[in-house]
């Protein structure tokens, strides 16, 4: 349990606005929550911005829930009561297709259209001599003991991604839960990151993106297992213009703690290591965050957890 005293300090420091940063001033990001109440179990209320101008890279890894080991079922399906407003999102068409973009004996790279899109247009997307405008989703898998697993996808249109570690044998189907977005934040209906173009290196395992408001990103694969992805991600160039512009964030849903695909939120700070559910932080600098559940929910039983850590400045001296 952490102690009331570093609570009350978080809450403080939270109070006060954003403090000076550390001496290093690219090892911590300033976290805020812009989260909104919600009855609907597939509309992402939670609503986190990391921001700070001088963060180049930071890593993030996704783990099981601390309770995976005692599960004894999974609930993975939709649940849209209380979802009306969701009838409100804009609908452009599309040509429904599905195609691989890359495969070997190790990987395997899938694309998608869907018969219709809140957004007009997306990102090209570009795997070796293959080039689509129009992807939806995009699915990575790899081979685990003789079968392709998926355990990351990125959706083009609005610059969300997903990842979850290799699923068991007890729950092959487990489930996505927080998604996160790399780069420029900004508004269109919703929080969004407009990538203009998406190049996949499959040997490398890297995604490198071009933001079409300014700048570079690039997701790399460093892990993949039962235990743990991990991912290392850079960006430089972003705009400045129109006020700071986050470079990352998170979207998740919680409705109660056990219907919910994140409930807490742990941070750490030169302080200490503080938490509190997650619609009650406010804000704080922090080194590293982790947003998890330790009750089990009745809605992506077992989505994982998401931490964000290793802030640091980019490759320019």
């Amino acid at each position: 349990m952490i102690p009331i005293r570093f609570l009350a300090a978080a809450s403080l420091l939270a109070s006060l606005g954003a403090p000076a940063l550390a001496a290093d001033p690219a090892a911590q990001a300033w976290v805020e929550n812009k989260s909104e109440p919600t009855l609907c179990a597939e509309f992402d209320n939670v609503y986190y911005t990391f921001t700070n101008p001088k963060v180049g890279r930071f890593a993030i890894d996704v783990t099981p829930p601390v309770y995976l080991p005692d599960m004894k079922t999974d609930s993975t399906g939709p649940d849209f009561a209380n979802c009306e407003a969701m009838k409100d999102d804009p609908k452009h068409k599309f040509e429904p297709k599905k195609l691989t973009l890359y495969e070997d004996d190790q990987i395997r790279i899938v694309g998608h259209t869907y018969a219709e899109s809140w957004r007009a247009r997306g990102a090209e997307v570009i795997v070796g001599d293959i080039d689509e405008a129009d992807l939806h989703l995009v699915q990575w898998f790899e081979k685990v003991n003789g079968d392709f697993q998926e355990f990351l996808v990125v959706y083009p249109f609005d610059g969300y991604w997903r990842a979850k570690p290799i699923p068991t044998e007890a729950f092959p189907e487990a489930a996505y839960g927080t998604s996160f977005l790399v780069g420029p934040i900004e508004h269109q209906h919703r929080p969004i990151v407009d990538i203009a173009k998406l190049k996949i290196d499959p040997k490398a395992r890297a995604f490198r993106m071009t933001f079409a408001k300014g700048g570079v990103g690039e997701l790399k694969i460093v892990r993949s297992d039962r235990d743990k992805i991990s991912l290392e991600l850079k960006v430089d160039g972003l705009p400045e213009g129109d006020g700071q512009l986050p470079f990352a964030a998170i979207r998740s849903m919680f409705v109660t703690p056990t219907n919910a695909d994140t409930a807490r939120t742990n941070w750490k700070t030169d302080a200490g290591l503080f938490n509190e559910p997650v619609m009650d932080f406010k804000a704080a600098n922090a080194t590293e965050v982790t947003f998890d559940r330790i009750e089990l929910s009745k809605h992506n039983t077992s989505a994982p957890d998401v931490t964000f850590r290793s802030f640091g400045p980019g490759d320019k001296k």
